[in-house]
């Protein structure tokens, strides 16, 4: 599971009647397309509805992008000049705390120079090595997701 944030890139041309009602919000690969091609961007826009669009693409999100009506493509890529925000996938992270306690410990599992283990301590100390992805946890074994707890 993703979380999804906005992150704001400040464009490479300046207008002042643009507001941030007006400013665009794109997935990551409009904005990665857009960053490629932005130097050149009206030959950039026509050259991949000439060339690129001609086969359907049906695994390619930006010709899926430059292909749907709704979502204004080429006026969206214009806009971009001017400032825009990325949204972004930001990978949630847990904590997991083992049931198992032995007097005043309790065991977590940490990682720790990109290896996770099962750490002993006083507590919950809310420090980084204590956070951990879905896929960290379920490299170790599945059944520790039942025990995760998100991180705030």
């Amino acid at each position: 599971m993703r979380k999804i944030t906005k992150e704001y890139v400040k464009g490479t041309k300046n207008y002042k009647q643009i507001t941030d009602d007006t400013t665009p919000t794109v997935p990551e690969f409009v904005a990665k397309w857009f960053e490629e091609n932005k130097r050149d961007l009206d030959f950039n826009i026509w050259d991949y509805i000439y060339n690129d669009m001609q086969e359907d693409r049906e695994d390619d999100e930006f010709y899926d992008f430059m292909n749907s009506n709704a979502l204004k493509p080429i006026e969206t890529l214009v806009m971009m000049q001017y400032g825009y925000y990325v949204e972004k996938g930001v990978e949630r992270l847990y904590v997991v705390k083992l049931p198992q306690e032995m007097g005043c410990y309790d065991y977590f599992l940490t990682k720790s120079n990109g290896k996770v283990d099962i750490t002993c301590s006083f507590g919950y100390t809310g420090q980084p090595e204590y956070h951990l992805t879905e896929a960290e946890i379920r490299g170790i074994w599945d059944g520790y997701m039942e025990l995760a707890k998100e991180v705030e």
